[in-house]
């Protein structure tokens, strides 16, 4: 407790603290300039020996408080050479305007604002608001208001980010200053791509074709509809601050490539995947803009430079293109791998899509190698000729790659579409670049442990593959490996060759044969007027309740996975739940079309207790025809709706009952191949562990149509209840002994799994396909694995060999403003040395975590994961195999 005089006095040069008066009965909240105290700019509140003459006043905003202050500027010696705003950025405040500043924001209140922002996805208004409160709780009744900020505020957050960002890439170190950026400069890069003189040992051009792939850019590109941004009435100009510099593309040249294809019609033969056919659909009134394209590196999930792109009118080729090109310009290498959730569509006619672009964006297709796969969740919903021609297990040199990275980081993304899309576009834009900032950032510095972790689950993998292989492959014969392995390399170089990793099934039709007849059909109901629907098609809307279902059938078997070590395994999780929903919401809409009678049940159902937990997505029904009582079925749906669900239905169960004779084809060959020559416990025990796995394969198989009443052709004279009922018990964990009562042999009867469709067509020449199918698919996993291996290892090297670029880069700026006044050289040098200090020690420290011995590695992994599964886990594999 002070008198006023004393408290003015020793508050000289803390004048933001916060004080409170005594008034002989309680505290009151009061101010320093209400109780007389003037600050002197210039000499940190002390006495200037030739103030300002006029006493000025300024609202300072010092998170939590805002404060109004009295103040002068200094007109000594000490501040002759530098302006008015120069003296209130040395005393740490940023003016709002450049031009006779009345409001400041002290450089922590508009840190704290960034940080809070990229990390909580804070917005300026309630911030502001906050602090409002925070200052006086009361002031919205206008007793005492608090002046309102909100717009000087969003002004200041916006040049800050941008300055430090500007910073952070050393253009302030450029004598050429900030004029002089070019495309990309500011982007942080992802440390453990490879880049050509950067990262990349000098003589990788040289390496041995065999491990071409460790010098491989693998990058996932995606939509995201959430980023959508809402046509204001009062807009106004509003440019980016650094168009082009970081990750939206360059606004000029884009806008001038799209303007060649407003009428482009982009055409699609994959009927299962509706994602490209939603563009036409998806509401576009009142937007700007419906979402975001985005290209990132598939397997560290950082975002590209110039790897974003605003949509007009959702995935078209022509804005995707131009997106992947600005994301790869100065491409070197000479492997590339994309990853697209339409790569089955997107890859055709890409080249010569590419020759209509700028001659600077235009990849060298014939100097390089390009492969184009889809996601692992995503191809799901693909045909099955997609899905096995595209698959990111039958690739080479992608090792693990899911190619889902670019859905993860749009689920950080999505949160700030909340005050996004209400934003100008500048505003806009840049808000997303410091977001974006600083995911790529987090990304970098945590590959730590996440290549530690990979290298864990890897190298164990490994071990558990090759083993496997070796009993598969033990079991054929030399000559037929060869040819096999031939015919792998041939389909690799021409995906018109025969497919060595599925089965021919030409016997019966396959599902996406079947959807193509449906949909014929209904062209021709539509043509001869029998159609009472318009727009998407009766099989649309079936196959897109089977997706959901087998959605929900993965989610399970993800919870239901067990592995020693999985990173983000509950965020996988939540991010196939999330999709589920987003799709199920679409579903719903059209479920109220084609089932309205199903309406009813939906809402019984939806009445549950306020107190009871919601379902989980994987557990909702989605009262698809087959789930409704027989009774009510053909009334509550369209005409012909049943029936539809039904062929399809039955296409996938005899896809499925394909699948299964191929396994129990392969495990009657592997059982014999074991039982002859198989010796000693090592050997038997890893022959039964393949052929455990085997039978569980083949069990998985029709599950997908356990629970739907049909009958496949031939079984129409008599119920399949006895076979779905055995269906329903397979790997229910009873022991494989034969069943009370069981026909002996001379009266037992072929199973219907041999007697159903395509049966009869199975014999030795099937056998050795199935076989051969097993073992293309063991092969493929083992280098995989083997891959992902050396694929880590080497990602290890090029971040240390980034982290020593950059250092280099920080140094050889110590001394590069010879032209600038000695305060600001010395700032120059102080922050590019505390740049490459802290590079070196992030380097250090990942260096001696990488080199710390396996066992320890590996525990310290295992406690990083809470995971019941990984409760008293054995490693001793592991450790042995490091």
């Amino acid at each position: 407790m002070q008198c006023k005089s004393c408290c003015v006095k020793g508050h000289e040069g803390t004048l933001l603290h916060v004080v409170e008066e005594w008034n002989s009965d309680f505290w009151v909240q009061t101010d320093l300039k209400t109780l007389g105290l003037v600050y002197q700019l210039g000499h940190g509140g002390l006495r200037c020996v030739f103030p300002d003459d006029v006493l000025r006043t300024m609202i300072v905003m010092e998170h939590p408080y805002i404060h109004k202050i009295h103040f002068h500027y200094c007109n000594c010696a000490r501040s002759d050479k530098i302006d008015n705003v120069q003296q209130l950025l040395r005393n740490g405040w940023y003016p709002a305007t450049q031009t006779d500043p009345s409001t400041c924001a002290t450089f922590t209140t508009l840190e704290t604002f960034r940080l809070q922002n990229v990390v909580g996805n804070m917005n300026v208004s309630d911030f502001v608001t906050a602090m409002e409160r925070q200052t006086n709780a009361t002031g919205s009744t206008g007793m005492d208001r608090v002046p309102s900020r909100y717009k000087e505020l969003m002004r200041m957050t916006r040049q800050w980010s941008f300055l430090k960002r500007l910073k952070r890439s050393g253009r302030g170190h450029d004598t050429a200053g900030v004029a002089a950026t070019r495309l990309r400069q500011w982007a942080v890069i992802c440390w453990t791509c490879p880049y050509e003189g950067r990262n990349l040992p000098p003589n990788w051009r040289d390496v041995d074709p065999k491990y071409a792939f460790l010098y491989m850019l693998i990058i996932a590109l995606d939509a995201n509809f959430k980023l959508k941004s809402r046509i204001r009435a009062n807009a106004h100009d509003d440019p980016l601050l650094g168009p082009g510099w970081e990750s939206f593309v360059e606004p000029t040249v884009y806008k001038e490539h799209l303007r060649s294809y407003v009428a482009e019609k982009d055409v699609s033969s994959c009927i299962a995947f509706a994602a490209l056919l939603q563009k036409d659909s998806r509401a576009v009134a009142g937007l700007c803009c419906t979402g975001v394209g985005g290209c990132v590196c598939a397997w560290h999930e950082c975002v590209r430079p110039n790897g974003i792109g605003d949509l007009q009118k959702g995935e078209r080729y022509a804005n995707m293109d131009f997106i992947a090109l600005c994301a790869l310009l100065g491409f070197c290498l000479l492997w590339l791998t994309i990853s697209h959730d339409i790569a089955c569509q997107w890859h055709k006619h890409l080249r010569e899509r590419m020759e209509k672009m700028p001659e600077h964006l235009q990849l060298p297709l014939d100097k390089i190698k390009l492969q184009c796969t889809l996601p692992v969740w995503h191809a799901g919903s693909h045909d099955e000729d997609c899905q096995n021609t595209f698959s990111l297990s039958f690739k080479p040199g992608v090792g693990k790659s899911d190619g889902e990275g670019v859905e993860r980081t749009w689920s950080i993304l999505n949160p700030t579409s909340y005050h996004t899309k209400d934003m100008n576009r500048g505003n806009r834009e840049d808000t997303l670049n410091d977001k974006i900032d600083n995911h790529n950032f987090l990304k970098n510095i945590g590959q730590g442990y996440a290549l530690e972790a990979k290298l864990i689950i890897a190298i164990t993998e490994r071990a558990r593959q090759v083993s496997a292989f070796v009993v598969v492959n033990n079991t054929v014969e030399l000559e037929v490996r060869q040819e096999w392995s031939r015919m792998i390399k041939e389909w690799l170089g021409d995906h018109s060759k025969p497919n060595p990793y599925v089965l021919d099934r030409k016997e019966t039709p396959s599902e996406a044969q079947v959807r193509l007849d449906l949909k014929k059909e209904e062209e021709d109901d539509a043509r001869a007027g029998r159609s009472p629907i318009l727009g998407t098609s009766a099989t649309a809307f079936i196959t897109a309740g089977m997706q959901l279902e087998d959605a929900q059938r993965r989610i399970l078997a993800e919870l239901k996975g067990r592995a020693l070590v999985a990173p983000n395994r509950e965020s996988r999780i939540q991010d196939c739940r999330m999709t589920f929903l987003v799709k199920l919401a679409r579903f719903r809409t059209l479920q109220a079309t084609f089932m309205p009678g199903a309406a009813r049940f939906i809402a019984e159902e939806a009445e549950r207790d306020s107190d009871a937990a919601a379902p989980k997505p994987e557990t909702i029904k989605l009262w698809m025809p087959h789930q409704l009582a027989e009774d009510v079925r053909e009334s509550a749906c369209v005409r012909g709706l049943a029936r539809i669900e039904a062929r399809l239905h039955a296409s996938q169960c005899v896809n499925a009952l394909v699948t299964m004779r191929g396994r129990l084809h392969a495990k009657r060959h592997f059982l014999t191949f074991c039982n002859e020559h198989v010796m000693g416990q090592k050997g038997k025990t890893k022959a039964h562990l393949l052929i455990e796995e085997l039978g569980n394969a083949s069990m998985r198989a029709p599950r997908s149509t356990g629970k739907e009443d049909v009958q496949l052709d031939g079984d129409h004279g008599e119920s399949d209840a006895a076979a779905r009922k055995k269906l329903a018990m397979l790997g229910a964990g009873r022991g494989a002994r034969a069943p009370r009562n069981a026909p002996g042999t001379s009266k037992r009867v072929m199973s219907w799994i041999w007697t159903a469709q395509g049966g009869q067509a199975d014999g030795e020449e099937h056998l050795h396909k199935s076989v051969r199918v097993e073992w293309c698919r063991a092969r493929a996993r083992k280098v995989r694995w083997e891959e992902e291996v050396l694929l880590v290892r080497e990602e290890m090297r090029r971040v240390l060999r980034y982290l020593e670029w950059q250092v280099a880069f920080w140094m050889v700026r110590v001394d590069s403003r010879p032209d600038a006044t000695a305060e600001v050289q010395a700032g120059v040098r102080a922050y590019a040395l505390k740049q490459a200090d802290l590079l070196r020690r992030i380097a250090g420290h990942f260096r001696a975590r990488w080199a710390t011995p396996a066992k320890e590695t590996a525990r310290r992994v295992v406690d990083a994961e809470p995971d019941p599964m990984l409760e008293g886990a054995d490693l001793d594999e592991f450790f042995q195999q490091r």
